[in-house]
């Protein structure tokens, strides 16, 4: 792997006192590789977080998890060698974008920076502790930063931050947790956002009719221990990895959700965009609506993520069963072996079988919680987990 790439600079100014980021500085360089982040894949994201990861660090998300758990799957259980390497390695569907920044996070990507590449001119820009982007207007930002709480700017401790490839990933793993993403990384980070467990109700047209996924939970505390599934729910979840950030949040954004660094990121494209920053509305539109690759085929019937008419294919070889973690490690199924890893301690008797339907709007809702939450059947099940289980007839 080649990392093509300079530093680029941040001015970081600090609440003395409160240790906290009161806001930042930047030039159109580091807000172009934020953008960035927004057309990568989510497997390109879980490789570069865990290529960087620290045994100690906090885990973000399950996607990782879940992008571990294909890197670890025998290539037998896939349709070919190609099919497998296009899930470990994603591939990106602007990656000639890339090319062009001063530093590039995609690793299958090699390129030489030319310029100004989203943006329409050089620029400098405020971006606040949850990574909200304002260009920098002097009649305007004072009124700005007094929003922020900023009283005396001399006041604060200003430091200068060269951010290179592994300074960003760090940026971005506290930019998908927290709402304080510059604080976390300036201070080596604290504790990541609650995530919302909440279904919300929004959906975008009936793909298919749901099918059944088996759970089996430990009746006296009610605790997921893992899920029985067949290869159409594990041919969902690694679809989630061709997917790009941006459209992750597009299509999973609702007034629940927790609003951490990344979501500010796309909200200030929107206003930059109306505000006639970006080079064009085709760049905002590649920005909010980035698209899978052409080399990924319709794999799910449970994501409105494939354009019309794409080829139906599989990523795995054949049918078989699977059990899935909460956190969404995926193994296949062998006999006890597999379930006892998950269920070490519960006794065979404290355990139960439930059934939960999956659609699109629980595919949506693992999608989403996949991005924060290491509990995700859990948190996206729970009706099925905790309801009383209903005694059979006599």
């Amino acid at each position: 792997m080649v990392l093509i790439g300079k530093p680029v600079q941040l001015n970081v100014f600090i609440d003395k006192q409160k240790n906290k980021v009161m806001f930042a500085e930047a030039d159109e360089e580091f807000v172009e590789i934020l953008f960035s982040l927004l057309i990568l894949p989510l497997g390109t994201i879980a490789k570069l977080l865990a290529k960087h990861a620290d045994p100690m660090d906090i885990k973000v998300g399950s996607f990782t998890s879940l992008y571990q758990s294909v890197a670890q799957l025998d290539v037998k259980h896939f349709t070919n060698e190609y099919v497998k390497n296009a899930l470990v390695n994603p591939v990106n569907s602007t990656a000639y974008i890339f090319h062009k920044l001063k530093l590039n996070l995609d690793t299958c990507v090699n390129g030489i920076h030319s310029g100004v590449t989203f943006l329409k001119e050089k620029s400098s820009f405020i971006i606040t502790d949850d990574l909200k982007i304002t260009p920098f207007l002097p009649d305007k930002s004072i009124e700005y930063l007094s929003t922020l709480g900023v009283e005396c700017i001399n006041s604060l401790r200003q430091t200068t931050i060269h951010l290179d490839y592994e300074e960003f990933t760090d940026l971005l793993k506290w930019s998908l947790l927290t709402d304080n993403a510059l604080t976390n990384f300036v201070n080596g980070g604290s504790k990541p956002y609650p995530f919302s467990s909440s279904i919300t109700n929004t959906t975008f047209g009936n793909l298919a009719m749901p099918k059944t996924v088996k759970l089996l939970v430990q009746k006296s505390t009610k605790k997921l221990i893992c899920a029985q599934v067949d290869n159409f729910f594990v041919e969902m979840l690694f679809s989630y990895l061709t997917i790009p950030l941006g459209a992750v949040i597009r299509l999973t954004r609702d007034n629940l959700s927790p609003v951490v660094g990344m979501h500010n990121v796309y909200n200030s494209i929107l206003i930059l965009g109306d505000g006639n920053y970006l080079k064009s509305d085709d760049i905002k539109y590649m920005l909010l609506r980035p698209k899978l690759a052409s080399i990924y085929n319709h794999a799910t019937d449970f994501l409105p993520i494939y354009e019309q008419g794409k080829t139906r294919s599989s990523f795995l070889k054949e049918q078989a069963t699977f059990i899935v973690s909460d956190d969404l490690q995926v193994a296949l199924s062998l006999p006890v072996s597999t379930i006892s890893n998950f269920s070490i301690g519960v006794p065979v008797g404290d355990i139960e079988v439930r059934e939960a339907s999956i659609g699109e709007r629980e595919a949506l809702s693992i999608l989403k919680a996949s991005l924060t939450s290491t509990t995700v059947l859990t948190d996206c099940l729970k009706k099925v987990i905790m309801e009383p289980k209903a005694e059979p007839s006599t």
